[in-house]
């Protein structure tokens, strides 16, 4: 059946993970709850940072998790109703932040121009707050190209559940084998799975390697910029 929508991941797809997320953990941590350098990066290491490559290991919380999973994680001394708060307080108030530092991958326009061309409905599936996701797509004046953006409080249970990609074709009329999930983390591939999409494109432009990720796609591709060219050729 012929691919009529994408459904992206967010960090490590379409922007660089490592030089978002790490600079707004560590200003985070220190300025919002006053967390000594030297627990900061006890912490950072914790939610699967690298010191020696400076980047989040693939599958680990701070690379793939939602805010709720990194509180559960950073803080599980707190009530269930505190942890609550500071998810909270993460989502509407310091994750949107992220934008000061945010890089995108790659001229996303110009993929995103030629994919509507292509006539394909286009999609953001994040484990990141659907407000910090808006935020960032805001900023680098995407927004426009989606039809959706979801994030993990968007959906009942996020990635790799299938809902967002259940969501995605609820909101488009799109049915899930006409839905290729694009990701760099193996939960996006098991998102697909989940989700029963009709294709599974891993990208090398994250922290996974060949190795990490390819067996569980469908196609592996160094980044988006070259779906364009594989979903012409299917």
């Amino acid at each position: 059946m012929a691919i009529k929508g994408v459904l992206f991941d967010k960090d490590g797809t379409l922007i660089e993970v490592n030089g978002t997320w790490v600079p707004l953990y560590r200003q985070m941590l220190k300025q919002d709850f006053n967390v000594a350098d030297s627990d900061i990066e006890v912490m950072l290491e914790r939610g699967g940072y690298d010191p020696a490559t400076g980047t989040f290991r693939p599958g680990s919380t701070l690379a793939a998790g939602t805010t709720g999973q990194i509180v559960q994680l950073w803080w599980p001394e707190l009530t269930a109703e505190q942890q609550k708060q500071r998810v909270s307080l993460i989502d509407n108030e310091i994750a949107p932040q992220a934008k000061q530092f945010i890089k995108p991958l790659m001229e996303l326009s110009n993929v995103f121009d030629e994919l509507r061309e292509m006539g394909l409905r286009l999609g953001v599936a994040t484990n990141d707050s659907f407000r910090s996701a808006m935020a960032q797509m805001n900023h680098l004046d995407v927004h426009h190209y989606f039809d959706h953006i979801i994030g993990w409080d968007s959906v009942v249970v996020p990635k790799p559940s299938g809902h967002m990609i259940e969501y995605f074709c609820g909101k488009t009329g799109l049915r899930p084998e006409e839905v290729a999930m694009v990701g760099d983390n193996g939960h996006d591939m098991e998102e697909a799975r989940a989700g029963g999409a009709g294709l599974a494109v891993a990208v090398l432009s994250g922290n996974s390697a060949h190795g990490d990720i390819a067996h569980m796609a469908d196609h592996t591709l160094d980044s988006v910029a070259a779906l364009p060219a594989l979903l012409r050729s299917l």
